[in-house]
Protein backbone atom coordinates (compact mmCIF):
# COMPACT_ATOMS: atom_id res chain seq x y z
CA UNK A 1 0.00 0.00 0.00
CA UNK A 2 1.20 3.40 0.08
CA UNK A 3 1.77 3.34 3.35
CA UNK A 4 4.80 1.54 2.55
CA UNK A 5 5.87 4.44 1.44
CA UNK A 6 5.92 6.93 3.96
CA UNK A 7 4.68 9.10 1.85
CA UNK A 8 2.91 11.94 3.86
CA UNK A 9 -1.32 12.55 2.75
CA UNK A 10 -0.77 16.32 2.37
CA UNK A 11 2.81 15.40 0.14
CA UNK A 12 0.78 13.15 -2.00
CA UNK A 13 -2.65 15.62 -3.01
CA UNK A 14 -0.57 18.74 -3.51
CA UNK A 15 1.87 16.77 -5.87
CA UNK A 16 -1.28 15.44 -7.67
CA UNK A 17 -3.27 18.73 -7.59
CA UNK A 18 -0.65 20.21 -9.36
CA UNK A 19 -0.49 17.83 -12.21
CA UNK A 20 -4.00 18.43 -12.68
CA UNK A 21 -4.36 22.30 -12.40
CA UNK A 22 -0.98 23.47 -13.76
CA UNK A 23 -0.54 20.93 -16.39
CA UNK A 24 2.71 19.77 -14.86
CA UNK A 25 2.46 16.59 -16.95
CA UNK A 26 6.08 15.42 -18.59
CA UNK A 27 4.19 12.61 -20.71
CA UNK A 28 4.33 14.48 -24.17
CA UNK A 29 0.14 13.73 -24.29
CA UNK A 30 0.02 10.07 -24.08
CA UNK A 31 -2.88 8.86 -21.77
CA UNK A 32 -0.04 7.42 -19.64
CA UNK A 33 2.51 9.44 -16.95
CA UNK A 34 5.85 8.74 -17.80
CA UNK A 35 9.22 8.87 -17.02
CA UNK A 36 11.83 7.84 -19.41
CA UNK A 37 14.83 5.96 -18.51
CA UNK A 38 17.16 5.67 -21.70
CA UNK A 39 20.12 3.57 -21.95
CA UNK A 40 23.60 4.91 -22.87
CA UNK A 41 23.34 2.81 -25.60
CA UNK A 42 20.68 2.03 -28.10
CA UNK A 43 18.35 -0.85 -27.66
CA UNK A 44 15.80 -2.59 -29.72
CA UNK A 45 13.89 -3.70 -26.22
CA UNK A 46 12.23 -1.32 -23.93
CA UNK A 47 11.01 -2.14 -20.11
CA UNK A 48 7.68 -0.37 -19.86
CA UNK A 49 7.88 -0.42 -15.83
CA UNK A 50 4.35 0.07 -13.67
CA UNK A 51 5.30 1.17 -10.36
CA UNK A 52 4.16 0.81 -6.93
CA UNK A 53 0.93 3.40 -5.88
CA UNK A 54 3.71 5.14 -4.55
CA UNK A 55 4.45 6.95 -7.13
CA UNK A 56 7.82 6.67 -9.15
CA UNK A 57 9.88 6.32 -6.43
CA UNK A 58 11.95 4.30 -4.37
CA UNK A 59 12.33 0.94 -5.40
CA UNK A 60 11.35 1.92 -8.99
CA UNK A 61 13.16 3.99 -9.79
CA UNK A 62 16.16 2.69 -8.30
CA UNK A 63 16.02 -0.44 -10.42
CA UNK A 64 15.27 1.61 -13.50
CA UNK A 65 18.40 3.50 -13.16
CA UNK A 66 20.01 0.66 -12.69
CA UNK A 67 18.65 -1.31 -15.42
CA UNK A 68 19.34 1.70 -17.90
CA UNK A 69 23.19 1.84 -16.58
CA UNK A 70 23.22 -2.18 -17.78
CA UNK A 71 22.42 -0.82 -21.08
CA UNK A 72 18.57 -1.42 -20.69
CA UNK A 73 16.53 1.67 -21.37
CA UNK A 74 13.44 1.65 -19.47
CA UNK A 75 9.78 3.88 -19.53
CA UNK A 76 8.46 4.42 -16.06
CA UNK A 77 5.10 4.61 -15.52
CA UNK A 78 3.98 6.58 -12.44
CA UNK A 79 0.86 4.46 -11.41
CA UNK A 80 -0.32 7.12 -8.78
CA UNK A 81 -0.62 9.69 -11.18
CA UNK A 82 -2.70 7.19 -14.02
CA UNK A 83 -4.72 5.57 -11.35
CA UNK A 84 -5.85 8.55 -9.40
CA UNK A 85 -8.99 7.85 -10.52
CA UNK A 86 -10.29 4.45 -11.74
CA UNK A 87 -9.38 2.72 -15.05
CA UNK A 88 -10.82 -0.04 -16.27
CA UNK A 89 -8.05 -2.99 -17.69
CA UNK A 90 -9.73 -2.52 -21.28
CA UNK A 91 -8.67 1.16 -21.00
CA UNK A 92 -5.52 0.52 -19.57
CA UNK A 93 -4.79 -2.25 -22.68
CA UNK A 94 -5.36 0.42 -25.26
CA UNK A 95 -3.04 3.24 -23.25
CA UNK A 96 -0.25 0.80 -23.11
CA UNK A 97 -1.37 -0.04 -26.69
CA UNK A 98 -0.55 3.73 -27.78
CA UNK A 99 2.57 3.76 -25.49
CA UNK A 100 4.27 0.69 -27.24
CA UNK A 101 3.63 2.21 -30.45
CA UNK A 102 4.78 5.77 -29.66
CA UNK A 103 8.38 4.45 -28.23
CA UNK A 104 8.29 2.12 -31.63
CA UNK A 105 8.41 5.34 -33.62
CA UNK A 106 10.53 7.25 -30.87
CA UNK A 107 13.18 4.82 -30.37
CA UNK A 108 12.63 2.40 -33.08
CA UNK A 109 11.81 -0.13 -30.23
CA UNK A 110 10.96 -3.71 -31.91
CA UNK A 111 10.58 -6.09 -28.52
CA UNK A 112 8.93 -4.58 -24.95
CA UNK A 113 9.34 -6.10 -21.48
CA UNK A 114 6.18 -5.48 -19.43
CA UNK A 115 7.07 -5.24 -16.11
CA UNK A 116 5.12 -4.12 -12.37
CA UNK A 117 5.90 -3.55 -8.91
CA UNK A 118 3.46 -4.15 -6.42
CA UNK A 119 0.30 -2.37 -7.73
CA UNK A 120 1.64 -1.99 -10.96
CA UNK A 121 2.23 -6.22 -10.85
CA UNK A 122 -1.20 -6.50 -9.37
CA UNK A 123 -2.54 -4.97 -12.92
CA UNK A 124 -0.18 -5.98 -14.94
CA UNK A 125 -1.72 -9.63 -15.84
CA UNK A 126 -5.22 -8.51 -16.87
CA UNK A 127 -3.85 -5.78 -19.16
CA UNK A 128 -1.50 -8.15 -20.97
CA UNK A 129 -4.44 -10.39 -21.45
CA UNK A 130 -6.42 -7.12 -22.99
CA UNK A 131 -3.65 -6.65 -25.58
CA UNK A 132 -3.92 -7.46 -29.01
CA UNK A 133 -2.24 -10.21 -30.38
CA UNK A 134 0.36 -8.63 -32.09
CA UNK A 135 0.85 -6.81 -29.03
CA UNK A 136 1.47 -9.63 -27.03
CA UNK A 137 3.73 -11.14 -29.38
CA UNK A 138 5.96 -8.07 -29.18
CA UNK A 139 6.39 -8.66 -25.51
CA UNK A 140 9.10 -10.81 -25.05
CA UNK A 141 8.49 -11.32 -20.62
CA UNK A 142 6.19 -9.62 -17.76
CA UNK A 143 8.27 -9.40 -14.64
CA UNK A 144 5.90 -9.20 -11.84
CA UNK A 145 7.61 -7.69 -8.21
CA UNK A 146 6.10 -8.21 -5.05
CA UNK A 147 2.79 -9.66 -6.99
CA UNK A 148 -0.36 -9.87 -4.61
CA UNK A 149 -2.92 -11.64 -4.81
CA UNK A 150 -5.88 -9.11 -4.94
CA UNK A 151 -5.69 -5.83 -6.52
CA UNK A 152 -7.26 -2.60 -7.95
CA UNK A 153 -7.26 -0.38 -10.54
CA UNK A 154 -7.52 3.05 -8.55
CA UNK A 155 -5.58 4.39 -5.98
CA UNK A 156 -7.53 4.05 -2.61
CA UNK A 157 -6.58 6.84 -0.03
CA UNK A 158 -7.23 3.95 2.17
CA UNK A 159 -4.13 2.46 1.34
CA UNK A 160 -2.66 6.00 2.81
CA UNK A 161 -3.93 4.69 5.97
CA UNK A 162 -2.59 1.66 5.89
CA UNK A 163 -5.62 -0.31 4.36
CA UNK A 164 -5.32 -1.90 0.98
CA UNK A 165 -7.96 -1.28 -1.46
CA UNK A 166 -9.15 -4.46 -2.71
CA UNK A 167 -11.21 -5.11 -5.97
CA UNK A 168 -10.52 -8.54 -7.58
CA UNK A 169 -8.12 -11.19 -7.35
CA UNK A 170 -5.62 -11.43 -9.40
CA UNK A 171 -4.84 -15.28 -10.18
CA UNK A 172 -7.76 -15.73 -12.61
CA UNK A 173 -5.57 -13.38 -14.54
CA UNK A 174 -2.24 -14.65 -13.43
CA UNK A 175 -3.59 -18.16 -14.55
CA UNK A 176 -4.14 -17.02 -18.36
CA UNK A 177 -0.28 -15.88 -19.02
CA UNK A 178 2.20 -17.63 -20.88
CA UNK A 179 4.29 -19.29 -18.39
CA UNK A 180 7.21 -18.88 -20.28
CA UNK A 181 6.99 -15.10 -20.61
CA UNK A 182 6.26 -14.64 -16.61
CA UNK A 183 9.02 -13.46 -14.24
CA UNK A 184 7.29 -13.64 -10.73
CA UNK A 185 9.71 -12.58 -7.63
CA UNK A 186 9.00 -11.85 -4.10
CA UNK A 187 10.60 -11.69 -0.90
CA UNK A 188 10.66 -14.88 1.63
CA UNK A 189 8.57 -12.63 4.68
CA UNK A 190 5.71 -12.48 2.01
CA UNK A 191 5.97 -16.29 0.34
CA UNK A 192 2.32 -17.39 1.94
CA UNK A 193 0.36 -14.48 1.24
CA UNK A 194 2.29 -13.91 -2.57
CA UNK A 195 0.53 -13.88 -5.93
CA UNK A 196 3.82 -15.56 -6.83
CA UNK A 197 3.27 -18.80 -4.77
CA UNK A 198 -0.76 -18.84 -5.44
CA UNK A 199 -1.81 -22.22 -6.80
CA UNK A 200 -2.99 -20.19 -10.12
CA UNK A 201 0.63 -18.38 -10.63
CA UNK A 202 2.36 -19.36 -13.42
CA UNK A 203 5.97 -18.91 -14.98
CA UNK A 204 9.15 -18.86 -12.61
CA UNK A 205 8.75 -17.85 -9.43
CA UNK A 206 11.91 -16.55 -7.75
CA UNK A 207 12.08 -15.75 -3.99
CA UNK A 208 14.74 -12.63 -2.68
CA UNK A 209 15.48 -12.29 1.27
CA UNK A 210 13.28 -9.77 2.67
CA UNK A 211 9.66 -8.48 2.23
CA UNK A 212 7.81 -6.01 0.10
CA UNK A 213 10.65 -3.73 -0.62
CA UNK A 214 13.26 -7.01 -0.94
CA UNK A 215 15.73 -5.71 1.90
CA UNK A 216 15.95 -2.00 -0.09
CA UNK A 217 18.63 -4.23 -2.19
CA UNK A 218 17.81 -2.38 -5.04
CA UNK A 219 20.93 -2.61 -6.90
CA UNK A 220 20.75 -6.65 -6.37
CA UNK A 221 17.34 -6.94 -7.36
CA UNK A 222 17.96 -5.17 -10.77
CA UNK A 223 20.96 -7.48 -11.61
CA UNK A 224 18.70 -10.65 -10.56
CA UNK A 225 16.22 -9.53 -13.45
CA UNK A 226 19.46 -8.76 -15.92
CA UNK A 227 20.76 -11.63 -15.81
Amino acid sequence: SISDYDIPLPQVLNTELRHLLLGENDSGGLGIPVVEVPASQPSDTVTLFMSGDGGWRDLDKVVAGDMAKMGYPVVGIDVLRYYWEHKTPEQTAVDLTDLMNHYRQKWGTKRFILAGYSFGADVMPAIYNRLAADDQNRVDAIILLAFARTGSFEIHVDGWLGNAGKEATTGQEMAKLPAAKVFCVYGVEEKKDSGCTDTTAVGEAVQLPGGHHFDEDYPALAKRLID
